[in-house]
């Protein structure tokens, strides 16, 4: 009977060594695949958190993308990312960060990312 148990108990530890490696494996491929939310998450963002953030640099692309007076500023944007993610307000490090991972996320994002190094805003 201890074979057994001794058997059993080792099937079990190689299962949960397995699984901890699909599951280190599915989190590098989702932070190659959303970078950004990989980001915020490292920060500690929850989920409506990530998204108003995302919904905040859509923002901003668009505006980045129209110029002229609806050209986003980074005091404003500094001030939009604080009150969607407070864990962003007075953390430089997070912002620049976050501005630089631009340059590795979606399309509309590289274009920001662009931007945002043309006008000078501070990245990391």
């Amino acid at each position: 009977m201890d074979d057994e148990v001794e058997r059993r108990l080792a099937a079990l530890e190689a299962k949960v060594h397995e699984l901890e490696a699909v599951t280190t494996l599915a989190l590098r491929l989702i932070a190659v695949e959303k970078p950004v939310s990989a980001l915020l998450e490292r920060f500690g963002a929850t989920e409506a958190e990530d998204a108003a953030v995302h919904a905040l640099l859509d923002d901003v692309a668009r505006r980045a993308e129209r110029g002229g007076m609806y050209a986003p500023s980074f005091g404003s944007f500094e001030q939009e990312l604080a009150e969607r993610f407070p864990a962003a307000r007075g953390n430089r490090e997070l912002t620049a960060l976050l501005l630089d991972t631009l340059k590795l996320d979606r399309p509309a994002y590289r274009t920001l990312h662009a931007y945002i190094a043309a006008q000078g805003w501070p990245l990391g």
